[in-house]
């Protein structure tokens, strides 16, 4: 009965151990299954495709009224018996415009602004490219003044100017600007002053 109980237990052993010989251990005679895992933060439902922003779409600026702009002269230089000088706007109004093309100019005099000789030709006017004005940005055109003194007297009518009336480009208004030691011709025939368009 002892031989008999002892082999009962021998047998069981070898069962438990059996059991435990059978199990599958992880990496043993059998490929890992791949398990994909998701991105933290990843939603399985489809992100929404960008919208359009809701909020009106801009529109093309305005061009630069005369009462949006202050003008200048900034004297220049010399060359071949003229003198070239920056023409300058700036924005004085507190929104964006623009400006594109040559603007109008003459020489005026007297009180009362009488325009001396021909307004100014317009020159490379092709190449003019439309100028964003921001309140308080500048922009300018180059001016050129032939002196007086190279055309004839009979042709010329020379007399002194006291400054110029501008025309921005497409504008109706003029604005004025104060310069000294200009002399004009009051021959219209004498074309003594060219400007281009504006550029930034």
């Amino acid at each position: 009965m002892r031989c008999w109980k002892g082999g009962a237990a021998v047998v069981t052993m070898g069962l438990l151990l059996c059991a435990c010989g059978n199990s599958t251990r992880p990496g043993a005679g059998s490929t890992p299954t791949p398990t994909t895992r998701q991105s933290p933060g990843a939603s399985s439902t489809p992100s929404p495709s960008p919208r359009a922003s809701s909020s009106p779409s801009t529109t093309a600026l305005a061009s630069c009224a005369t009462s949006q702009l202050a003008g200048s002269l900034s004297y220049g230089q010399g060359a071949a018996g003229s003198i070239i000088y920056s023409l300058m706007f700036q924005n004085v109004s507190s929104v964006s415009c623009t400006l594109f093309g040559n603007p109008g100019v003459s020489l005026v005099t007297g009180s009362a602004g009488v325009q001396v000789g021909a307004a100014a030709t317009f020159v490379n006017s092709s190449s003019a490219t439309t100028v964003t004005l921001t309140p308080n940005a500048k922009a300018a055109a180059v001016l050129q003044i032939a002196e007086a003194g190279n055309f004839p007297a009979s042709s010329c009518d020379q007399t002194a100017a006291v400054g110029l009336r501008i025309y921005p480009p497409g504008q109706t208004a003029a604005l004025f600007v104060a310069a000294s030691g200009l002399e004009g011709c009051r021959d219209t025939g004498a074309k003594l002053l060219q400007v281009g368009p504006v550029t930034g």
